[in-house]
């Protein structure tokens, strides 16, 4: 995409949207403002913050995706591995938590804008998929320890790492308040079972879509509701939600100094990355056969413009949610105003219903914070990819491992450094073998793995598995010249080109260098199945020196060899 194209608005949902269109996406935001609402306050919650700020959150960044954005079904509002970097960042130079939240928000919605704006959404590729799991599967139980705390009602301040949490938790333990952790863990236990069963259950029953989802997401709420009377009962000594006044919010101000900007820039890249990354997987977990629509700048732009919005309406940084995301999918919607509809209901919660909302223990919302993490943690997905590549295998518990010692930001690094290094090594290293064919030259394969006996000497096939560019250009050289010392009496070689997509300078520097050198000692090169973008880079370099053939075999065939299933040379 060109630059500027993506902060243009173009909401493809706009031209066959009707009133039929309307009222599924009105039910399908009633049934998400049930799980959003108890959701959002955890999440604030989550990442140090006043609840009614999740709230505040969840108003305006769904209409702004529903502007920019292009999947239907995204659920933009607080989510969990977002809190956990602003809860770490928060206390930065000694800023109060929601200046510090606000500038987040806004410095990652420019970084966001501007990567969209520019068209580099593809860089979200560069995040591989060991680091997620590694990364999300550490951020889970960072979230679930952060939680503790709250959830046994012990009040100690938060860390952002288990090397210096557990050791405070433990100490902490006798303060630990039974009311507060019988009523959390019986909340716990009854969101992780309704989470595992209350859905098939209910589709067993004959409760079918949109009025399965509806009952199944507001089990959340209710047991939430439930805990709220519970901890009455025991008159003030299970701490709860501070009150949230009636009314619409408003931006903090002013939004501290220079110095705390800068401060907080790398905790804002963090954030911009994982929303970034996270919000993209989600949109093409949800986009089936309308993947060819989604666009990657575009969601950056939609991300950035949603969190810059949630920061100047008394908000925090946001991104998309998998859980309200699916919802939102299975509940009908045709278009992305479904979450705005659910805004609407979480603005009139605000407008009505604040003052009920201090009744809510927070142990209950932190059994709820809990509880929805367990889906970071994809053990299928890693056990795939260790049965796939050890080496990426390494990858995810390297990258575990470093964001549960080191926090969520370096953690994010040290995994996202991993990968890009893993690709380098990979890529610098390509296979150079030798092929041949048993089949009258009708297929040509490598000679080692394949057990083609049939050979062209003295004419040597040698097929080079990957682009070349600097850094796996001299790698390459070095590997053709072996081919040709473990096979004497050489006087034409033949590179099969099939598999290089591109040659940078360096690689087409390194072939002519090649071909010259080859030529000097008797032997004449001859060029492939070579795409023709590679063809055009080569001849600058002195590429027209050199013999292009449209497949090996005719490659072979001009050299002398008669290609038949004996193969003979003439």
């Amino acid at each position: 995409m060109k630059a500027g194209r993506a902060l243009v608005p173009r909401p493809a949902w706009l031209r066959s949207y009707g009133l039929g269109a309307a009222a599924r996406d009105g039910i399908a935001g009633l049934i998400l403002a049930i799980l959003l609402v108890p959701q959002a306050m955890a999440y604030a919650q989550l990442a140090g913050l006043p609840p009614e700020t999740g709230l505040f959150a969840a108003l305006l960044p769904p209409l702004l995706y529903a502007v920019f954005g292009t999947s239907n079904f995204v659920s933009m509002g607080p989510v969990a591995l977002v809190s956990l970097v602003v809860a770490e960042a928060a206390t930065v130079g000694g800023a109060d938590p929601a200046t510090a939240a606000a500038v987040i928000a806004i410095e990652a919605g420019v970084l966001l804008c501007l990567l969209g704006g520019l068209g580099l959404g593809r860089l979200v590729n560069f995040v591989s998929e060991p680091v997620l799991l590694g990364f999300t599967a550490a951020a889970a139980i960072l979230i679930a320890a952060s939680q503790l705390p709250a959830l046994l009602g012990i009040d100690m301040a938060r860390s952002g790492d288990l090397l210096s949490g557990l050791p405070a938790l433990w100490r902490n333990l006798p303060g630990t308040n039974w009311p507060t952790t019988m009523i959390g863990a019986t909340a716990l236990v009854l969101l992780l079972f309704a989470n595992r069963y209350f859905a098939a259950t209910l589709w067993k029953l004959g409760v079918h879509p949109p009025f399965r989802q509806a009952i199944a997401k507001s089990v959340p709420l209710a047991i939430v509701i439930g805990a709220a009377f519970a901890a009455s009962a025991y008159r003030g000594e299970i701490g709860t939600v501070s009150t949230v006044s009636a009314g619409v919010p408003s931006m903090p101000w002013p939004l501290g100094s220079p110095q705390l900007w800068l401060d907080l820039l790398a905790s804002s890249v963090a954030v911009a990355v994982i929303v970034f990354v996270t919000a993209t997987a989600v949109a093409k977990s949800l986009a089936g056969t309308d993947r060819r629509h989604l666009d990657t700048s575009r969601e950056a732009v939609a991300l950035g413009a949603g969190n810059i919005a949630a920061a100047l309406t008394g908000g925090y940084a946001v991104g998309a949610s998998l859980s309200r995301s699916a919802l939102v999918e299975d509940s009908g919607a045709r278009s992305p105003l479904a979450s705005g509809f659910a805004s609407l209901a979480v603005l009139a919660v605000l407008l009505f219903l604040a003052p009920l909302l201090s009744y809510l223990p927070q142990t209950a919302l932190a059994a709820l914070v809990i509880s929805a993490v367990f889906g970071l943690v994809k053990w299928r997905d890693i056990m795939a990819v260790w049965h796939h590549d050890r080496v990426e295998g390494g990858i995810i518990a390297l990258s575990f491992l470093a964001t549960l010692l080191l926090g969520v930001r370096l953690g994010l690094a040290v995994g996202a450094g991993l990968g890009i290094a893993h690709f380098l090594w990979f890529s610098s290293l390509p296979r150079v073998t030798r092929v041949g064919s048993d089949d009258g030259g009708a297929t040509f394969r490598s000679v080692r793995r394949d057990a083609v006996e049939i050979d062209t000497l003295p004419v040597l096939v040698v097929r080079i598995d990957r682009s070349l560019y600097f850094g796996n250009a001299a790698h390459c050289e070095d590997e053709i010249y072996a081919r040709l010392a473990a096979h004497e009496g050489v006087e034409q070689l033949v590179l099969d080109m099939r598999a290089v997509n591109a040659v940078d300078a360096s690689g087409a520097a390194m072939l002519l260098r090649l071909v010259h050198r080859l030529r000097e000692d008797g032997v004449i090169v001859h060029f492939a199945e070579t795409h023709a973008p590679v063809a055009e880079r080569l001849k600058p370099y002195g590429g027209e020196v050199s013999e292009f053939h449209r497949t090996v075999g005719e490659a072979v065939e001009s050299c002398g060899v008669v290609l038949d299933d004996r193969i003979a040379y003439t």
